[in-house]
């Protein structure tokens, strides 16, 4: 795992000082999507917002001469404010259901149904971290802020149009994580990712509400815990990013109309600026684009067209120019077309 700063840590990182159960949370949604393991979080600076000062104006420069004053001059600075969103899920199951098997299988089946939460979580939270929204209780994603080619926009800049123009498009996200860059945040008092509340401690049975038979609410005996997260992101410098929009996914299955997935890819690396791309980052793109990609770089001369396999945590990972590749199937296939 590559060191991020002392306060900014990932899910993964963090997994390796709490509790072995809690551990398989943050194991199982990084396999869920892989995109939770990369993003570092840092708690709020104001408590319930994170408040940063962006610099929006450099300060004026001057020529001068022996024994000439000049104009004193600053930078304009532009202060902005992030907030966090928070969901969560109830795991409800009856004491007969979690004793099917014996008692001794009560663990076992409650942890069964706590792993479908921890995935519903997870993908919950890679979406909100990729395509974020812009409703209530919500907030924006990575795509948010790479939305638009219109030239006014500065973000447009760091996105190349790869010219599919119908409903069925995908993307490839380029992101640099880190402090001064890209980055997650939390609320004061509460963690980054996901908490597991269990309410049945010891497996310890509760009271649950439920229908009656013949109508009405009435009580029964079971366990119960929750699922919870926090997280807001934070895009201190949008050049940290760059995207590769509007691959149409119908025209790569014909080769003379695919998009060159390897060259867009290329482009799109060198809107990031060369420190900020010099620090190396993730990639991002669906099961669809990787294999796709995959065959490209097979008919491409020299070294798989940039790709090559490198050893990451003792596990041989797919890189392009140094930066790791991720697959994750929350990116969509219908991707509206980005337009100015």
């Amino acid at each position: 795992m590559a060191v991020l700063g002392l306060d900014l840590l990932t899910l993964a990182d963090a997994k390796k000082f709490l509790p072995f159960e809690v551990g398989d949370v943050a194991e199982i949604m990084r396999k869920a999507v892989p995109i939770i393991d990369d993003v570092p979080y840092i708690e709020m600076n104001k408590g319930v917002k994170h408040v940063v000062a962006l610099r929006s104006d450099l300060p004026e420069v001057y020529y001068r001469k022996a024994n000439q004053a000049i104009p004193a001059s600053k930078s304009t600075i532009e202060e902005r404010e992030f907030v966090a969103a928070h969901f969560e899920s109830k795991s409800v199951i009856d004491e007969a259901v979690a004793a099917y098997g014996g008692q001794d299988r009560v663990k076992a089946n409650r942890w069964n149904q706590a792993e479908g939460h921890i995935q519903a979580n997870a993908h919950e939270l890679a979406n909100l971290i990729v395509y974020g929204s812009t409703e209530f209780n919500k907030v924006p994603g990575l795509m948010d802020i790479l939305s638009t080619l219109n030239p006014s926009e500065p973000t447009s800049r760091q996105i190349i149009d790869a010219g599919g123009v119908g409903s069925d498009n995908c993307s490839i996200l380029f992101v640099s994580w880190g402090k001064k860059k890209v980055y997650g945040v939390y609320e004061k008092g509460t963690t980054a990712g996901l908490k597991r509340i269990d309410r049945s401690p010891g497996n310890t049975r509760v009271q649950i509400t439920g229908p009656l038979i013949g109508g009405g609410t009435g009580t029964y005996w079971g366990y119960e815990e929750d699922f919870m997260v926090d997280h807001g992101l934070v895009v201190e410098d949008y050049r940290a990013l760059a995207r590769v929009a509007n691959i149409d996914v119908s025209d790569l299955k014909v080769p003379a109309n695919a998009a060159d997935i390897l060259v867009f890819m290329t482009r799109a690396l060198y809107r990031i600026p060369p420190l900020l791309r010099q620090e190396k980052g993730k990639i991002y793109l669906n099961s669809t684009l990787m294999s796709f990609l995959d065959e490209q770089a097979l008919a491409k001369v020299g070294a798989g067209g940039g790709l090559s396999y490198q050893n990451y945590q003792g596990e041989p990972v797919l890189m392009f120019r140094g930066w790791q590749i991720r697959e994750m199937d929350i990116m969509l296939n219908t991707e509206a077309r980005v337009t100015t």
